[in-house]
């Protein structure tokens, strides 16, 4: 898939999203329009390149020192070098609103929970990153269950199991007449479950690890050989 991204101009080492996730926001973004976006964590900047070019005006926040240069890099985008609460609380002081909300902060499921309570009232949509990642899925629910102003889709972008574990996804809320779970298709199904029983039953962790034990006894063995026919061998030359 790096080869795709290449070829449509989207690879970035810095955007930790997957293709689909990618080209999905760049479509909402295209279709949106937005003149306000917020950014729940810039990492270094791999989506903000994105919101800066296609949106009016972007604040991005994150505690690491990286946000600090986001103006310099993009003329259109605010930098907020603090916690996603300290954030949350300026924002209703301010009484801000986002026609895009981005949550790909802290992924505890309380920092989760938490980032989507704090600015859902201050935002029309709001994307939230990692929805196939068990405990971003479960701040998502703690949070979205309990309001009364939006619509959510947990998979709007689903993901699959990785390497390092379930990772990826994106979900969706949107402020709607009808407020709660939506979904796409009458009697449809989450594809979330299979996948997380597929990724707790994969093998390949466990087949690195007897290939590294392995490797380990075989060396140790011939070079155990090696010192034993070292060893004969001089006998035999006395």
């Amino acid at each position: 898939m790096n080869e795709l991204q290449k070829k449509i101009g989207i690879q970035n080492p810095d955007w930790l999203m997957s293709t689909r996730e990618k080209l999905g926001l760049i479509g909402l973004l295209h279709c949106l329009k937005p003149k306000k976006v917020l950014e729940l964590g810039y990492h270094r900047g791999g989506a903000t390149k994105w919101l800066s070019e296609l949106s009016e005006q972007v604040i991005s926040v994150d505690v690491n020192e990286f946000v600090a240069d986001a103006p310099n890099l993009f003329h259109n985008v605010e930098a907020w070098n603090c916690p996603t609460h300290e954030a949350a609380s300026r924002i209703k002081k301010e009484k801000l609103f986002f026609d895009l909300a981005i949550i790909d902060a802290d992924h505890s499921r309380k920092a989760v929970s938490a980032d989507i309570n704090g600015i859902i009232e201050h935002s029309d949509i709001i994307l939230m990153h990692d929805s196939f990642n068990p405990d971003c899925r479960k701040g998502m629910l703690d949070a979205l269950k309990k309001q009364d102003s939006h619509a959510y889709y947990l998979d709007f972008i689903p993901s699959v199991s990785k390497n390092d574990g379930l990772w990826g996804g994106l979900a969706i809320a949107w402020k709607s007449q009808t407020p709660g779970l939506a979904k796409e298709f009458e009697k449809e199904m989450s594809s979330f479950i299979p996948v997380a029983i597929q990724n707790s039953i994969r093998i390949e962790p466990t087949i690195t690890a007897i290939k590294t034990i392995a490797s380990v006894f075989k060396e140790s063995f011939f070079s155990k050989i090696r010192i034993i026919c070292g060893r004969l061998l001089g006998k035999l030359k006395l």
